[in-house]
């Protein structure tokens, strides 16, 4: 009964990736209606970035004694990853709730509209990533061969948004206040990560174990460093998000098992 179960899981998933026409054109859409009749349109997602970089980044790198050089495009990548992990759970969490029509007209798997966020979350972080090539261009950051392993940086970064967003989806639609707590929950994590101020920092006041048991640290390292020093992650950042992405999918398994026939209802 159990692989039974297992299998239903994994056969609704493939399903939904095969209908991938229409999960595609329907994210596509989505990030189109977000900026319809906007003057600047797109453009938003620089202004909004650059005015977040520029005012943070000023303040906080004399506030830190940083070199602006070096803490501009230190905040800039690690802005983009973290507003990307931010709407996996935030925006991808409604997911169903935003699809309640389509759930309940069309007989989809569910799964498409798990495709459907990640598609317009993924595309908009993706279209914010030339600012950090600007900015890494104007401040002199050293792109080498090493950069080319924050492809695989981007690839698990993605995969641990698509397991949220799974997971934030199906818990939003039973607990209506997942999303609230959860928003609480990326404030307090977002002033203990490692974005607007460096990592050298904990570890001179013999605080490191709060970078080394946070997941999100380890998972911004692995896009972050070959980025920035066109060298690859350490292996224990590595090791932690691959963990951190095996839990985050049994987790979204068992949501999937316990929730997804019951959607319906619940919205």
């Amino acid at each position: 009964m159990r692989k039974e179960t297992k299998n239903s899981v994994w056969r609704e998933v493939c399903r939904a990736a095969g209908l991938w026409p229409i999960w595609l054109r329907i994210g596509l859409q989505d990030i189109r209606l977000k900026y319809r009749r906007s003057v600047i349109g797109i453009g938003w997602v620089f202004l909004n970035l650059f005015i977040m970089i520029f005012a943070v980044g000023l303040i906080y790198s004399n506030l830190f004694g940083q070199n602006l050089r070096d803490f501009l495009p230190f905040l800039t990548i690690g802005l983009i990853c973290w507003g990307y992990i931010t709407a996996a759970i935030v925006e991808g969490g409604n997911a169903f709730v935003a699809s309640e029509g389509y759930i309940k007209q069309i007989g989809l798997p569910l799964y498409v509209y798990i495709f459907r966020f990640f598609v317009s979350i993924t595309l908009t972080m993706l279209i914010s990533l030339p600012a950090f090539l600007i900015i890494g261009i104007l401040y002199a950051v050293p792109f080498k061969l090493g950069v080319i392993w924050a492809l695989l940086g981007f690839l698990l970064l993605q995969g641990v948004s698509f397991f949220l967003i799974a997971i934030f989806s199906h818990l939003n639609v039973r607990f209506r206040d997942a999303a609230h707590i959860a928003s609480v929950g990326l404030q307090v994590m977002f002033f203990i990560t490692p974005i607007i101020w460096p990592p050298e920092m904990l570890a001179r006041h013999r605080l490191r174990w709060v970078m080394d048991f946070n997941p999100f640290y380890h998972l911004l390292e692995v896009v972050r460093k070959p980025l920035l020093l066109s060298i690859p992650a350490s292996d224990t950042n590595y090791i932690v998000v691959a963990l951190f992405m095996v839990g985050l999918a049994l987790v979204a398994w068992i949501f999937t098992k316990f929730y997804s026939h019951r959607i319906a209802y619940l919205l």
